[in-house]
């Protein structure tokens, strides 16, 4: 019993040995059906978007980013540190030219207008009476003078005591210092008089300061104070522009300015409407970045869905190139010799052709080495990476 058994396991053993033999046979070779019927690596063709190349004219043109921008815009502040007395503007009314804006709390500039006119009141009074009084010490000393003389003629015949002409003399004398001293007086209320008036003057102009207008016609895109807060010289107070006319704002880099000139055509789109303007002005020097100021003045007043201050992409038309041949600018392949490639198809398959570029638009570029007619990939995403040449590709127009 004890052999049996043991034969009997073995034989257990031998079967499932067995078993286990045929199934791996059955795997390997549904595994080599599978791989047998399974596609050869690059039988299946690629899609690649095609298009033809054409002729056709290409305006050449630079982009730029422009700012929306009214013909003028001030900033109104102060032109004296004082207290705001009343705002009479508040943002999106319009306001004439000369209309005011805001008033300063000016109650002691009045003050001292007031002080100024009784000043120059009191120095004129005193000029008066000062003025008798130096007319009459005029007479006095051309009486005293005379009878000085008198007296020193009769000293001198001894009529009279010498002491009595010196004593005359001296009389004589006391009313010449009198008497110049009452005009050095009239001179000094005259200087005061003309330094009131000057300072009379000036207080008015101030007060005129107090009472801010509108430069022009325009807008009030910003209010920035209210009554109570401290107005002073180069605090904003009032944003006004005049939209009378828009313009488009942006800088050109110096390498651009061999190909810009005022006059060319400018291009733009606002909310997927296109718009025309021309190159109106460039500033006639550079700024601190090397690029320089341009200004297009544009034909409609106002531009739906834009306010001022809004960003707008804009390109320049630089040069127009006609009867050349036109692919689009996704077509070309930088390659790493420095070249540049188009994929052309051909019975299906890719051929890599060298071109050279003689314009770019905003879409197409101009080349040479092409044939009208050639069927081109459009859109070379990651180039020689996942592209090459003699692959077979399904063209899609």
């Amino acid at each position: 019993m004890r052999y049996l058994a043991v034969g009997f396991r073995l034989l257990i053993v031998i079967v499932v040995i067995g078993g286990m033999v045929i199934g791996g046979r059955v795997l390997v070779k549904n595994k080599k059906n599978a791989l047998a019927n399974a596609p050869k690596y690059g039988e299946k063709p690629v899609v690649v978007h095609v298009v033809k190349a054409r002729k056709g004219s290409l305006s050449e043109s630079r982009t730029y980013l422009a700012v929306y921008e009214p013909i003028q815009k001030a900033t109104v502040s102060a032109r004296i540190t004082a207290v705001i007395d009343k705002v009479f503007c508040n943002e999106g009314i319009t306001v004439e030219a000369g209309q005011i804006l805001v008033k300063l709390d000016c109650r002691e500039t009045k003050e001292k207008i007031a002080a100024a006119k009784a000043g120059i009141e009191r120095a004129i009074s005193d000029i008066s009476s000062n003025e008798a009084i130096v007319k009459s010490l005029k007479k006095s000393v051309a009486f005293w003078e005379l009878e000085a003389k008198r007296d020193e003629t009769l000293a001198k015949q001894n009529n009279i005591p010498k002491s009595q002409a010196e004593g005359t003399a001296e009389k004589a004398n006391d009313y010449k210092g009198r008497y110049f001293s009452a005009q050095q007086k009239s001179r000094g209320l005259r200087h005061q008089v003309d330094s009131l008036k000057r300072q009379l003057e000036q207080l008015q102009v101030q007060l005129t300061y107090g009472t801010i207008n509108s430069p022009y016609k325009g807008m009030v895109s910003r209010r920035l104070v209210d009554p109570g807060d401290l107005a002073a010289p180069g605090k904003p107070l009032i944003i006004v522009e005049d939209r009378s006319e828009m313009m488009l704002v942006f800088n050109i880099p110096q390498e651009d300015l061999t190909e810009i000139k005022e006059g060319l055509a400018l291009r733009f789109k606002i909310n997927g409407d296109k718009h025309k303007g021309t190159l109106t002005r460039l500033y006639p020097s550079l700024d601190e970045n090397r690029t320089l100021r341009a200004e297009c003045i544009l034909q409609e007043k106002e531009l739906n869905g834009l306010t001022s201050g809004s960003y707008v992409p804009i390109s320049i038309v630089v040069s127009e190139l006609n009867d050349v041949v036109l692919v689009p600018a996704s077509s070309l392949i930088e390659a790493p010799d420095g070249k540049t490639y188009v994929f052309t198809v051909s019975e299906d398959k890719l051929e890599p052709k060298i071109v050279t570029v003689t314009g770019k638009g905003a879409d197409n570029v101009s080349v040479t080495g092409l044939n009208v007619g050639e069927i081109v990939v459009s859109s070379t995403f990651l180039g020689w990476v996942k592209l090459a040449s003699g692959m077979k590709v399904e063209p899609v127009q």
